[in-house]
């Protein structure tokens, strides 16, 4: 299925389960996100995830066991807020 096909909510859940259990910046993980709509650019610490124009910013490799969970929740309300405007 295209990204394009998915709802915002089926979006939010691929994210969440794309990095649950989040160590560090793969080519598998950037694949996805890049057929989810976003654009990765990978620099030596951090990573800058950008959807529809709105940058953000995580590290490249994970500092805790929640770094998945919380770059999931992080994208998911900036998807929902790009929704909303």
């Amino acid at each position: 299925m295209a990204s394009t096909d998915l709802t915002l909510e089926q979006k939010q859940e691929c994210i969440k389960s794309l990095l649950k259990g989040y160590r560090k910046m793969t080519k598998s993980i950037i694949q996805e996100l890049n057929d989810l709509g976003f654009e990765v650019e990978h620099g030596k610490k951090h990573v800058k995830i950008t959807y529809q124009g709105k940058p953000f910013f995580f590290p490249s490799t994970a500092s805790d066991i929640r770094t998945g969970i919380n770059m999931s929740h992080i994208l998911c309300r900036g998807m929902a807020s790009l929704q909303q405007a």
